[in-house]
């Protein structure tokens, strides 16, 4: 492929978007604009690899077909899954599948090596450029506020979240170790060689103190898990590299850990903060997740419906879970499989988990050889291997991929790279020639989903931050345009719909809305909504199922006020 061009393009899919704040709703997935501008961007990159594509043999590697098989076994679970939980299901499906189509486009870019450093030095660049934002957060927050408003005192990067922060700037920590440390990525001009090293000595610096004013435990747990095993893996053949290198990011470590100790001594914007509520509710998270496998071992609780069926399963317990937030992950992606899907997504898991076991073994083997023969890019593999860990650890604590959609094809980037430097090819005896067109419109496809899917986002979030009071740009949308946005589109309607009926007293919407939330609730759990379908069937006198809906919340939303029995002294 024409290496230049895609280059070329890949610099604008990395820093646009993280260059970039646009108001949002929050939440995770397709329902962020900055995730919806990297998919468009990724979809943009894969057209044009494909059409830079020369007409050669198709690379397909052992670790790419057991990928595939994997998430077909993966793919099995959804045809048993509730009618109403169906579209949730799907939508991560294409993500999943959206994802191997991105690597397996990746997997056929050749690069000589000095490409190859190209790219990871763009994804360090964009670490160090997250890192400048937290330093303007922590220490400008006048400047920072302008640019990404925030109602947070902790620094977030432009994630929005300082956990998947933290997962980013790590993985950056073992690009600039590898880059700092192997010699393969020295340059012959000395001068160049000098700013260069000048260059990643402050980003090893700067790096760790980031990550440590962050304050995320897997952010640290993976940063002192990549040093560590750099350590371990390079100490014996570069001693000097491996003892600066460490030097430096224990010397930033310690110097932002007493500055934080500092802040918190003497008041300042740096503040400890505490974990005790997080650990506790990831432990009662984590126990009733595996009750809930226990209880459905064989076909799971059904793809899409985590949210709803974990929130049920713990008001139904003996006695019942106190509920203190409504979970809609259970903060471990291979747990999430498994409890929706059962034996069969579970047996998808352990197939990509084995898949990456045999990589990473291909990995050590290969840099073994790679040492003894004397090779520049000798010990690559295994830095690759260890800028994938901080992110594939964050997905067994959070769920990375849904909140970052440039996490996921980072991830992706890094393993498809991973895989060509390591893996044999297996020969197919088919050229790329077929693949060329369909792979194309399914670039263009996602690009036009992606772009209608923005579009409708921003004018959803225009109407949302208006109060609603203004429906006519949302009504105006075509069907083509919102589909993505849906749920949302449609909470929005019978929301302004309730508003609307302040003024009009006409009672058709209320019966809508009744309609629409018993519905809604059926796979989405919001105390607001049952606020005001408790309101509407007392209003209409339908006094069981008012009780039935207040008791559930009341389950549900324990401290709410709305919910208490009116016996007890509430209305």
């Amino acid at each position: 492929m024409n290496f230049d061009r895609i280059f070329f393009l890949f610099v604008f899919l990395l820093f646009i978007p993280l260059a970039i704040y646009i108001p949002n709703p929050g939440g995770a997935g397709l329902a962020l604009p900055f995730n919806l501008l990297v998919y468009g961007g990724a979809a943009l990159l894969m057209g044009v690899c494909w059409r830079a594509t020369p007409l050669c043999r198709i690379v397909i590697t052992p670790t790419c077909r057991a990928i595939f098989v994997a998430c077909s076994v993966l793919a099995l679970p959804v045809i048993f899954t509730r009618p109403e939980w169906q579209s949730a299901a799907v939508w991560r499906l294409v993500g999943l599948f959206s994802g191997v189509a991105f690597y397996f486009t990746w997997l056929q870019v050749r690069m000589t090596a000095r490409q190859r450093h190209a790219v990871l030095y763009l994804i360090l660049s964009a670490v160090v450029v997250q890192a400048l934002i937290v330093l303007l957060q922590l220490f400008a927050p006048a400047i920072a506020q302008s640019w990404i408003p925030s109602g947070s005192s902790r620094a977030f990067g432009i994630f929005q979240q300082p956990n998947v922060l933290a997962s980013f700037i790590a993985t950056g920590l073992a690009l600039a170790l590898a880059a700092y440390v192997l010699p393969g990525f020295q340059r012959l001009d000395p001068r160049v060689e000098r700013w260069r090293r000048r260059a990643l000595a402050v980003v090893l610096v700067l790096l760790p103190m980031v990550l440590v004013w962050v304050q995320s435990r897997t952010g640290w747990l993976a940063g002192a898990l990549v040093l560590g095993l750099f350590i371990l893996c390079f100490c014996r053949r570069y001693p000097q590299a491996v003892a600066i290198a460490s030097l430096l990011v224990a010397g930033g470590t310690v110097a932002a850990a007493l500055v934080l100790w500092w802040g918190s001594e003497l008041g300042g914007a740096l503040r400890y903060a505490s974990h005790a509520g997080s650990n506790h509710a990831r432990y009662t998270m984590l126990r009733d997740t595996l009750a809930m496998i226990v209880e459905k071992p064989l076909l799971g609780w059904g793809y899409g419906g985590f949210e709803y069926s974990f929130q049920h399963f713990r008001i139904n317990q003996t006695p019942p879970t106190a509920v203190t937030e409504i979970a809609r992950h259970p903060h471990n992606e291979l747990l999430l499989w498994w409890v929706e899907g059962g034996v069969v997504a579970l047996l998808g898991m352990l197939l990509l988990v084995r898949a990456g076991i045999k990589l990473l073994a291909h990995a050590h083997w290969r840099d073994k050889r790679a040492f003894a023969c004397g090779k520049s890019s000798s010990g690559e593999a295994l830095a690759l291997c260890l800028a994938l860990l901080p992110i594939a650890l964050h997905s067994q604590t959070e769920y990375p991929f849904y909140l970052s959609a440039l996490h996921w094809l980072v991830f992706l980037l890094l393993l498809a790279m991973l895989d060509r430097l390591v893996s044999p090819r297996l020969g197919t005896g088919c050229g790329l020639k077929p693949w060329r067109l369909p792979m194309l419109a399914l670039s263009l496809v996602a690009l036009f989903v992606m772009v209608t899917g923005f579009y409708s986002g921003r004018v959803l979030t225009q109407a949302e931050r208006g109060g609603l009071q203004d429906m006519r740009q949302v009504d105006a949308l075509q069907d083509w345009a919102s589909w993505m946005h849906d749920d949302r589109l449609q909470f929005d309607r019978q929301l302004a719909g309730l508003l609307a009926f302040n003024r009009t007293r006409d009672e058709q919407r209320l019966e809508t809305y009744a309609q629409w939330a018993q519905r809604y609730l059926n796979h989405r759990i919001d105390k607001n909504v049952y606020a005001n379908l408790l309101v509407i069937l007392r209003q209409q006198q339908q006094w069981v199922l008012a009780e039935q809906c207040r008791r559930d919340a009341a389950r549900l939303f324990p401290l709410d006020i709305r919910f208490i029995d009116a016996m007890n002294g509430y209305s």
